[in-house]
């Protein structure tokens, strides 16, 4: 139960550097900024980056609790990280690709 807990605080603590990530409208932390790409259009990579970390901390939440009563839940839960991971590839593509 101290588990449960403590890992809805940590999804708690990601949902709110998503919020923080889409007000702030700067994506300075992703590695490879102003090295490998510069964003063209970085107040929506940021709305869109915050929101797919906001959505990470409420899968969390949601597979955590749902480990609580299903079993076997960790391949799913492991096919929506890796899925989070790609849609972020997936932003950084489509904005190095938009034109204002």
């Amino acid at each position: 139960m101290i588990k449960l807990f403590l890992v809805i605080i940590m999804s708690l603590f990601i949902i709110y550097v998503g919020v923080k990530i889409g007000k702030r409208e700067k994506v300075d932390f992703i590695a490879g900024y102003n090295v490998i790409f510069k964003p063209r259009n970085e107040k929506k990579l940021a709305k869109r980056v915050g929101t797919l970390v906001m959505w990470f901390g409420i899968e969390t939440i949601v597979f955590i609790t749902l480990s609580l009563f299903l079993s076997n839940l960790g391949g799913f839960y492991g096919t929506f990280v890796i899925l989070n991971v790609l849609f972020l590839g997936i932003f950084i593509i489509i904005d190095q690709l938009s034109n204002f």
